[in-house]
């Protein structure tokens, strides 16, 4: 039996981040809440964070999750916290342009800096930010990030260049620019953070069927773009042999390993299987029961 769970375990003293990607619906909160259950267990000090509105952390633990860590009700060492996209948004819109105004901009240097901050991609911006600031906490030695469906993600990923606009813009319009340097160095550490594979795991979480494969890979591929590589791939919701005994499920289970065996051509990164469960997995024992499933069980 091969343990999986040296892919995911911490190596030095800085929290190791986790992510989770995929299309909506395939299961990344589940699988997500179970690995950060089993690291816990293990005895890691452990964040579980989401920027997804869609995330139901809430349903999955069976308590409330909201804009400030809390502690998991019956879960040693696992905190959990949602950011909210919006109201982090409004947060960053207002301490940029507070900055701004304690700089002595002018009303026109002020205008400018709106509209650059109603860019589409400030909620993102704003929540990357919100997220630097959990990665920078020394207390945890590993943290899960939940993310919203693939495309969402890729946004988050792709905001090197949107951030540096937005920094050399009030750069470009201030004297007192020390921190925006800051600022800028302390993005650009954690973009090589994202891109170090002994510090950040990047896994997708699928179905294995066409079009969520197609949609991986396709994921996998822009993300070796920004220097990012996948480590990981977890197949959902396996139909365990032992109950496919009707041409349905037979048929069904034909068309799983079908895929499955594709997959191994088309991912370079390790493939872990998730059985489907008889019922939804919410609830600190299923979720420890999942977690055992995903790491202890052997790869594909």
């Amino acid at each position: 039996m091969i343990n999986d769970a040296k892919i995911i375990e911490a190596v030095d003293t800085e929290p190791k981040l986790i992510f989770f990607a995929g299309k909506g619906g395939v299961g990344k909160t589940s699988i997500s809440s179970a690995t950060a259950v089993y690291l816990a267990e293990k005895g890691y000090k452990t964040l579980l964070l989401t920027t997804d509105p869609a995330s139901h952390l809430e349903d999955v633990f069976e308590q409330e999750v909201g804009g400030e860590i809390s502690a998991v009700a019956g879960v040693e060492n696992l905190d959990i916290v949602k950011i909210d996209p919006k109201k982090v948004a409004e947060e960053y819109k207002n301490k940029v342009l507070n900055e701004a105004k304690e700089k002595n901009y002018t009303e026109e240097m002020l205008m400018g800096l709106k509209e650059e901050l109603e860019s589409p991609c400030t909620e993102e911006m704003a929540s990357f930010d919100k997220f630097i600031d959990y990665t920078e906490k020394d207390y945890y030695q590993q943290i899960v990030f939940d993310t919203a469906p693939t495309g969402h993600t890729l946004r988050l990923l792709e905001l090197p260049l949107n951030w540096n606009q937005q920094l050399e813009f009030k750069m470009a319009n201030s004297k007192e620019n020390q921190a925006d340097l800051e600022s800028q160095k302390r993005f650009k550490k954690v973009i090589e953070k994202l891109q170090d594979k002994k510090q950040t795991i990047f896994a997708f979480t699928l179905y294995p069927e066409n079009t969520p494969i197609l949609e991986a890979s396709r994921a996998v591929e822009e993300l070796k773009t920004v220097d990012i590589d996948t480590q990981l791939i977890v197949a959902n919701k396996i139909l365990p042999a032992e109950y496919c005994t009707t041409p349905y499920f037979k048929k069904r289970k034909a068309m799983q390993d079908k895929h499955l065996e594709e997959m191994k051509d088309i991912f370079s990164a390790p493939i872990i299987k998730m059985p489907l469960f008889a019922e939804e997995i919410k609830g600190i024992e299923l979720l420890q029961e999942a977690g055992q499933k995903l790491f202890e069980d052997e790869k594909i």
